[in-house]
C-alpha cells in the first residue's frame, strides 16, 4: 500500500507541473512578468530593506526601505541612491488596489508616496498595465512622467519548443559559469558582493565607488542556490566575476533579471552562457515559460536564443525634486518631452563624433569670445 504521504507528494508535483506547463496567452505572460519582478523586489527587501515599522539599529543600517503605503500599496525605496532599480511602486495598477480595498482617497495615497520619494531624496518609478487608464491619469497628474518603451522590451521563451532551448553559444574556455548557493559555497557571500560591482560598472553608473557599494551591500545580504525563489548565476574569469544574471520563480513562470558582463569582457559570449544556463535551470524545474524585460543590447542576443516579443506594460517615473537640478531637468522633460530631449542628444552626439564639426564649434566660439573682448 503506498503510503499516503508519498501519494500527496506525488500529486502535488503533478498540480504543480501542469499549472507551469499549461498554455498562457501572451497578454497573461506580460501580466505574470510584472507579478514575478514584483515578487522578485519583495524577495529581495525581505533580507535588505527595513519595514517602516521597524526602526531599530538593525534594520536601519539596512540600504533598502519597504513601505505599504495604506495597507495596499508596495513601494520600495534606496535612501539618497538616485541610480537604484529600487525605487519602485510595485503594483502595476493602482486604482484598480484601491478599488479592491474599497479605498477611494486617491490624493492622500499619491501624496503618502511622494512624501516618502522625497524624504528618501531618489526618484520612484511604476509599471502600469496598458489598460490601467485611471492609474495612468492619476500618476500623470501627480507629474509623473512616461519613458519611452520599445515594443519588443518585454519577451518570452517557450522552453516546450525544443529548437529554443536546444541552441548554444560559443563562450570563451577561460570563463567559467556556475551557480552560487549560499548554503554550500562558503565564498558564495563575497561572490555576489563582487557581482554588485561588475552590476555598477556594466550599466555604466558614473560613481562607481558609491553604487558599487550599494548593490553589494544589498546583494550580500539576499540569500540563492537552487531551493530558493531566486537563483543567482556568476561568469568567472581569472578568478574574479566578470558577469551574473538572476532567475525568479514564482507566479508560475521563471524570468530572467539582470544579466551583466563588464565592458571590457563582452563579445566574449558571456552574456548567451548567462542566459543558458538560466534557461536550463528553468527547464529542469518544469518551467514552461521564461520572461524578461531586454536592453537595446541584450534584445540582440535573446532573439538568437528564441525569446519572443509580448506586449510590454508602460514605464513612469516621478524625479525627486528635493534639489534644484532635479528640479531642472524634471520641468525640461514635462514641457519638450523625453523623446524630444533624446532625439536631440543623439543629433548632439552624431556631430560631436565628427573632428571637422568640433573645430568649427571651437573656432566659433573663440571668434564670439574675441568679438566680445574687443567689441
Amino acid at each position: 500500500m503506498i503510503n499516503i504521504f508519498i501519494l500527496f507528494y506525488i500529486l502535488k508535483t503533478m498540480t504543480t507541473t501542469n499549472l507551469l506547463t499549461e498554455d498562457i496567452e501572451l497578454a497573461e505572460l506580460s501580466s505574470l512578468f510584472c507579478k514575478n519582478q514584483k515578487s522578485f523586489h519583495l524577495y529581495i527587501a525581505n533580507y535588505a530593506a527595513s519595514n517602516s515599522n521597524n526602526n531599530d539599529n538593525e534594520t536601519a543600517a539596512k540600504p533598502l526601505r519597504l513601505h505599504k503605503v495604506e495597507n495596499m500599496v508596495d513601494c520600495v525605496f534606496s535612501p539618497n541612491m538616485y541610480w537604484s532599480f529600487y525605487n519602485t511602486i510595485l503594483d502595476t495598477d493602482i486604482c484598480s488596489t484601491m478599488k479592491d480595498h474599497h479605498y477611494n482617497n486617491n490624493d492622500k495615497l499619491m501624496e503618502q508616496i511622494l512624501s516618502l520619494t522625497s524624504s528618501y531624496k531618489c526618484p520612484v518609478r511604476a509599471l502600469v498595465k496598458p489598460t490601467a487608464i485611471n492609474t495612468e491619469n492619476l500618476l500623470k497628474r501627480y507629474g509623473f512622467i512616461e519613458l519611452p518603451n520599445r515594443n519588443d522590451s518585454f519577451q518570452y521563451i517557450d522552453l516546450l519548443d525544443e529548437n529554443n532551448v536546444s541552441k548554444s553559444m560559443n563562450v570563451n574556455p577561460c570563463i567559467k559559469i556556475y551557480e552560487l548557493d549560499d548554503s554550500t559555497q562558503d565564498d558564495c557571500r563575497m561572490r555576489k558582493s563582487e557581482w554588485g560591482y561588475v552590476l555598477c560598472s556594466s550599466f555604466g553608473f558614473r560613481n562607481p565607488e558609491l553604487y558599487g557599494t550599494f548593490y553589494a551591500d544589498v546583494w550580500q545580504r539576499v540569500e540563492v542556490g537552487p531551493t530558493k525563489p531566486i537563483r543567482m548565476f556568476i561568469a568567472i574569469k581569472n578568478n574574479r566575476v566578470i558577469g551574473g544574471c538572476h532567475v525568479s520563480l514564482a507566479c508560475g513562470v521563471a524570468c530572467l533579471f539582470n544579466v551583466t558582463t563588464l565592458k571590457d569582457e563582452r563579445g566574449q559570449g558571456v552574456g548567451a552562457g548567462l542566459s543558458i544556463a538560466a534557461i536550463q535551470s528553468a527547464k529542469e524545474l518544469n518551467y514552461r515559460y521564461m520572461v524578461l524585460q531586454a536592453s537595446n543590447m541584450g534584445s540582440i542576443v535573446y532573439k538568437k536564443l528564441g525569446f519572443k516579443s509580448i506586449p510590454p506594460y508602460k514605464m513612469f517615473i516621478k524625479i525627486s525634486t528635493i534639489a534644484w537640478y532635479f528640479k531642472i531637468i524634471e520641468t525640461l522633460l514635462i514641457i519638450f518631452g523625453v523623446e524630444r530631449i533624446q532625439r536631440f542628444i543623439t543629433a548632439i552626439q552624431k556631430l560631436l563624433s565628427n573632428r571637422f564639426t568640433i573645430l568649427l564649434i571651437i573656432i566659433m566660439i573663440i571668434g564670439i569670445f574675441i568679438a566680445i573682448l574687443f567689441r
